[in-house]
């Protein structure tokens, strides 16, 4: 019922949308004779109307018209329904699905001149460098056309280039360089460092691989520090000899590894010590952990590279190298030992924040893609985001198709023999891969056959563009990891459409439908024909991982004639049923990332605005008698219970204060915690005072100091709460739930660090007054 239920909210939803695209399509055909001159004034004209709160749709309609207009003549492109319908989507907050082909660049064009239109900043998200750069080259032409201003953010950009980037109407750039400059911004010692302005707006291309993909590895800023090297080769040394069951367990679901009691012993032997758990064994057992992860969970080709020596992280979703990535907390440094290249510094964390609570930073977040409906739950959760899909401006005629063999080896011996047959016939086949491992291995077997091929993955993914443009040529064999040329269309060669047109081959599933759906998706565009069919086995990682023993019973059905497919619909089921299960857990810990991340957001929002309130120019002083007055509060809570006979200057003394006699108070007795602490911070505010500090913190150089002051606390949490979260899922022991543990632990460490900064200003104020005192009574002897 609810399907019905929703599909007819959906055709009623999409006939209301066409209404409006052909009020766009009429509209821009009596637009088409204006003059370049006159379509300029006209987007003029629409921003003052929209700013001044004229009725929205009819902007949007006449806006619509004018850049379709100017689409066709600066790109010489006729947009098709579809895409104003798209774009009228994205501008209503939503996300458009789109498939492969349909033209997602060129149609964001259209919301990001609405959004523009406000006046505080459009950032047009994609998936790398290159598409990024190619965009604002392209897509960069057609805003200067209507007048409107377009820059490009990219690493290595000086702070002027990023500030005149973030100043245009429209910028281009990596999602993850937005989000660099967020955190550097928070880490800047004075505002002029500061390059963003206020987020208001993100389009965001291939949006799922942003807020889906990437949403398990959060934003870090970090800072090197000296890796203690012995200690990991050594760890490393001593794992090796460990064995699986015997001396620890991996949970292969979910992806983790523990020490039983006899590999604990032993370790305790190899290292000649008596308790490893031993509070000063601690860090000794963080590395020993660290280094079992390496080796166990962290795979060569699937997880990392090693190139020139070096240890290189990939993004297991997309089969890229994550640049200028480092894993935290000794991993990184713990497979380095493992590959036994020279070891990176560690690095600690400076500044850091995940992807969802990045984006919750912007106004309004909007994106397209061509598959993100499996995953509608999740971004309705987690963004608020709704998906509209998107129909295709021709019928999508591919042939789609899937076989199941028992063994891996009877599956690779059938790809090759369908590629080696289309291949004869001259038809071009995309062989997708999960991991560079899987891509190599298919391309050592087509090499076998002296079968021509282009292999793009992480090792060799410089050219991405030009190998995917060129997969539809006749006769062309390409194999890619999932990484596939995301933002490069595969246009079929002269003659390969009577051929069949591009032939996809999914050599495994991937952990997500959304990906094997990108990977169909790449044969078929814009109604050309085409086929895809992915070859399965019982023996691939996603059912060794997750349903080994269920698979079992389905091994039986087909002992003889093992290297043959079938297409049976039980087993086709299973393996479906195996996928949903998996995205379902990826999704569980999206969540977990999410709400952990929640507590840490509340902390660094309060954290960052009272640390830009001072980069701002907020007073010091102010600041610094609140965190004294704080300190001394906290110090005769803690020391003094009984006030009768306290005498001041003692507690002054104990305090840190010191006592001379020209300002000494009177020795007397007090009534109260806070008569007690007033008349300490009063004393404090004289010496301060005396010793012209007041004044001298009203300079550039001591907001400095203070923000160092936060900062280097800051880290120090950030360390802490890391640590928290890893052993968090222990907790479940104490029969509470782990992230109420979480919440409650997080916030006690905050008013910690809050402590901290008391102590540190408190301290700081203390020495600076003693100092003063000093000069001036040796100032005093040298004068008699």
């Amino acid at each position: 019922m609810r399907n019905f239920v929703d599909q007819w909210i959906y055709q009623r939803k999409l006939k209301a949308y066409r209404q409006s695209v052909q009020r766009v399509c009429d509209l821009a055909v009596g637009l088409s004779r204006f003059s370049d001159e006159d379509l300029r004034n006209q987007v003029i004209s629409l921003r003052e109307k929209r700013q001044a709160g004229d009725e929205q749709e009819d902007i949007k309609i006449q806006l619509f018209a004018v850049v379709k207009v100017a689409i066709k003549r600066v790109l010489e492109i006729e947009l098709h329904d579809e895409q104003v319908l798209a774009g009228i989507v994205l501008t209503e907050g939503k996300v458009a699905e789109m498939a492969t082909g349909e033209g997602k660049t060129v149609m964001s064009v259209l919301p990001a001149v609405w959004f523009a239109l406000e006046g505080k900043g459009v950032h047009l998200m994609t998936v790398n460098e290159y598409l990024a750069r190619r965009d604002y080259a392209e897509m960069g032409k057609i805003f200067n056309y209507l007048g409107l201003s377009v820059g490009l953010n990219i690493s290595g950009l000086s702070i002027l280039e990023k500030k005149s980037a973030y100043l245009k109407d429209i910028t281009y750039g990596v999602c993850n360089e937005f989000g660099f400059d967020y955190l550097r911004d928070r880490l800047a010692t004075n505002r002029a460092e500061q390059v963003q302005r206020e987020l208001s707006v993100a389009i965001v291309d291939e949006i799922d691989c942003m807020l889906i993909d990437e949403a398990k590895t959060p934003l870090i800023i970090a800072a090197p520090t000296k890796s203690p090297s012995d200690i990991y080769y050594i760890c490393t040394r001593i794992v090796r000899g460990l064995q699986e069951e015997r001396d620890y367990e991996y949970d292969h679901e979910l992806q983790q590894v523990m020490f039983t009691e006899e590999g604990i012993r032993e370790i305790e032997t190899s290292l000649q010590i008596d308790n490893l758990y031993d509070l000063e064994n601690v860090s000794i057992y963080h590395y020993l952990l660290q280094s079992l992860r390496a080796r166990v969970l962290m795979r060569r080709d699937v997880h990392y590279i090693v190139a020139q020596g070096k240890v290189n992280l990939i993004d297991t979703y997309t089969g890229r190298i994550l640049e200028g990535r480092q894993l935290n907390d000794g991993l990184h440094q713990a497979i380095e030992a493992k590959e036994n290249v020279s070891l990176s510094d560690e690095n600690k964390s400076h500044a850091t924040i995940t992807i969802q609570k990045f984006f919750g930073l912007y106004r309004r977040v909007v994106g397209m893609t061509g598959t993100i409906l499996t995953e509608e739950e999740e971004i309705y959760k987690i963004y608020g985001l709704q998906a509209f899909r998107i129909p295709t401006h021709r019928p999508v005629i591919r042939q789609d198709d899937e076989q199941v063999f028992l063994t891996k080896e009877a599956k690779y011996l059938s790809i090759v023999q369908e590629v080696e047959a289309a291949n004869q016939r001259g038809q071009p086949v995309l062989i997708g891969t999960t991991s560079i491992a899987q891509s190599e291995e298919m391309a050592h077997r087509l090499r076998l056959r002296n079968l021509p091929y282009r292999l793009l993955n992480a090792k060799t993914e410089e050219g991405e563009a030009k190998i995917i443009a060129n997969a539809g040529q006749k006769g062309s064999i390409t194999i890619a990891t999932n990484m596939a040329g995301r933002g490069t269309d595969i246009r079929l060669g002269e003659g390969v459409s009577e051929l069949g047109g591009l032939y996809v081959i999914g050599s495994e599933h991937h952990e997500s439908r959304r990906i094997d759906h990108q990977l169909r998706g790449r044969a078929g565009r814009q109604g050309d024909v085409g086929k895809s069919c992915f070859f399965i086995s019982l023996e691939d990682e996603i059912v060794e991982r997750f349903a080994r023993e269920k698979a079992e019973k389905f091994k039986n059905r087909w002992s003889e004639n093992s290297e043959l497919g079938i297409r049976d619909k039980d087993v086709l089921q299973f393996l479906l049923n195996v996928q949903t299960m998996v995205e379902k857990q990826h999704f569980e810990v999206r969540q977990i990332v999410h709400v952990l991340d929640s507590v840490v957001h509340d902390q660094r929002t309060m954290f960052y605005q009272h640390r830009q309130q001072v980069l701002e120019g907020t007073p010091i002083f102010p600041i610094f008698e609140r965190l004294v007055k704080a300190y001394i509060e906290r110090f005769v809570e803690e020391n003094y219970r009984d006030f009768e006979d306290i005498n001041l200057n003692q507690l002054l003394g104990k305090i840190g204060l010191p006592i001379y006699e020209q300002s000494k108070p009177n020795e007397r007795t007090v009534d109260s915690r806070k008569e007690l602490t007033q008349e300490i911070v009063e004393y404090w505010s004289c010496l301060m005072e005396d010793s012209s500090l007041t004044f001298q913190l009203k300079e550039p150089l001591f907001q400095i100091e203070y923000l160092k002051m936060l900062d280097d606390a800051w880290v120090g949490h950030l360390e802490v709460l890391e640590h928290l979260k890893q052993g968090i899922h222990y907790r479940a022991f104490e029969q509470r739930n782990p992230l109420v543990i979480y919440n409650d632990e997080a916030w006690f460490l905050y008013q910690k660090m809050e402590m901290q900064i008391q102590n540190k200003v408190y301290r700081w104020t203390l020495e600076r007054i003693n100092r003063r005192i000093q000069a001036e009574d040796r100032q005093k002897v040298l004068t008699g």
